[in-house]
């Protein structure tokens, strides 16, 4: 072929290299790179998007309820309509008894040592620990008996749990469940919860609370390393619907119904309480909790005082204390003040102060160490004693349970409790709460903006 000729694989060749090894003829020009990061980002941003809107958009409705107070009879003539809307039901004869702080895990301790045939525990919070270790020692024990025993964790309150005491649980044949794990197809259930904490023995002692196992709920609640909390043994007919919800979280979060022949027993009278069960599930549909608790304080004619650790309702809750004031009722609502494990719920809860000041509602923030109770009284004959907080999170996107007690040596042991506990709080006055800085209220007013998921 001559010098001049053009080689028939000339095509073929690699084209000239532009000093750096490749081919200027093959790298993206400048605005196809932009193209393709631009398109990429969009692409994540509608992915993480579609994955919020569905994480957090998995909630309960809160009801909004038309009430005429003047056609909402007492609590003590229209109870069995309250348990009835609420989707629970009357059980006559129950013997209940109330227990303050770490009394209450001395208690459940001694129910689970007693056990026969079953032991079912549910938990939100789940922390390693003295307490973990002691109660994790006594359930592997049972278990070693031939005491078929189930615990109920959730998976977000158990992330500080040991590792090591969860499985000395399993080798020990203890039947352990996670609710609503953290994994790929699960993703849309990430922001509902079990907030329950059940404990019920032999289908015939049953609790519910607000403690969990984690070491700060020993002793008094004598100081800050030791939290305030109450919680109610029961025995009678409605420990079966306590037991119901247990087998509803760990049917849904094991797919293994809980079969065994003590699990639900024939019911019997073992006192002279009459008591309710009310509950919600991270299933659609609207709040029996929130429901419940309008219509209780509706039915309010002498006294409504409320315990809770976290006081950010939605607005028809204020706007019904303040007409339950303007009726004549004496409202008291304490809530922890500088003590708390969650201070962002705390300043949203913080918006509402004022207003409910200016109304004439009495506010007590306790201050010796974290309140944790969830306790309502209703005129000195009505309690509700479990697991729900006064926010978004509990009412409209948790599992809770609680029940509700006709009887009014109950609620006299929880009142003088609530005296108890005014002398550790200062009670806030609208003057002192109006002269707030700007920079505190502008603050609060950004953590309200998010009432919705805290």
């Amino acid at each position: 072929m001559g010098k001049g000729a053009r080689s028939p694989f000339s095509c073929l060749r690699r084209p000239a290299s532009n000093g750096r090894g490749r081919s200027s003829r093959h790298r993206p020009a400048p605005h196809h790179r932009r193209v393709m990061l631009f398109t990429l980002s969009l692409m994540t941003a509608v992915f993480v998007a579609t994955a919020i809107y569905f994480v957090v958009s998995r909630r309960r409705s809160l009801p909004a309820i038309n009430l005429h107070l003047e056609r909402i009879p007492p609590i003590e003539h229209g109870l069995r309509q309250l348990a009835g809307l609420t989707g629970g039901a009357l059980y006559e004869g129950n013997k209940a008894q109330v227990y303050q702080d770490g009394d209450l895990l001395d208690a459940l301790y001694d129910a689970i040592e007693n056990a026969r045939s079953t032991v079912h525990l549910e938990s939100y919070v789940w922390n390693r620990g003295r307490t973990e270790r002691e109660f994790v020692e006594l359930l592997c024990r049972k278990s070693e008996e031939g005491v078929v025993v189930r615990v109920l964790v959730d998976t977000v309150g158990a992330m500080n749990a040991s590792g090591q005491q969860l499985n000395l649980l399993r080798e020990s044949g203890v039947s352990v469940g996670f609710y609503h794990r953290i994994i790929r197809f699960n993703i849309h259930r990430l922001n509902n919860r079990t907030h329950r904490k059940l404990l019920i023995v032999d289908g015939k002692v049953g609790f519910t609370f607000g403690h969990g196992i984690r070491d700060e709920w020993r002793g008094h609640g004598q100081d800050e390393q030791h939290w305030r909390d109450t919680g109610v043994q029961l025995e009678g007919p409605v420990v079966c619907p306590l037991q119901a919800l247990f087998a509803e979280d760990w049917i849904e979060a094991t797919g293994s119904p809980p079969l065994d022949e003590g699990c639900f027993l024939e019911p019997r009278q073992q006192g002279t309480v009459t008591s309710h069960v009310v509950s919600s599930s991270t299933a659609g549909g609207h709040s029996s909790v929130a429901l419940l608790y309008m219509l209780a304080i509706a039915s309010a004619r002498h006294e409504i005082i409320i315990q809770n650790p976290y006081f950010v309702p939605a607005p028809a809750l204020p706007d019904l204390l303040e007409k339950m004031v303007a009726r004549g009722v004496k409202v008291r609502v304490m809530i922890p003040d500088r003590h708390s494990d969650s201070p962002i719920v705390r300043r949203a809860g913080q918006r509402l102060y004022q207003r409910l000041l200016r109304a004439g509602i009495d506010f007590y923030l306790y201050e010796k160490t974290f309140l944790h109770q969830k306790i309502v009284i209703i005129d000195g004959v009505w309690s509700h004693i479990g697991s729900t907080n006064l926010d978004a999170r509990s009412l409209a996107l948790n599992t809770e349970a609680g029940v509700g007690l006709m009887d009014k040596d109950i609620a006299a042991q929880l009142k003088e409790a609530f005296e108890r506990d005014l002398q550790h709080c200062r009670k806030l006055t609208l003057e002192q709460w109006s002269k707030r800085p700007r920079r505190q209220r502008v603050l609060d007013w950004c953590a309200y903006q998010l009432k919705g998921q805290i």
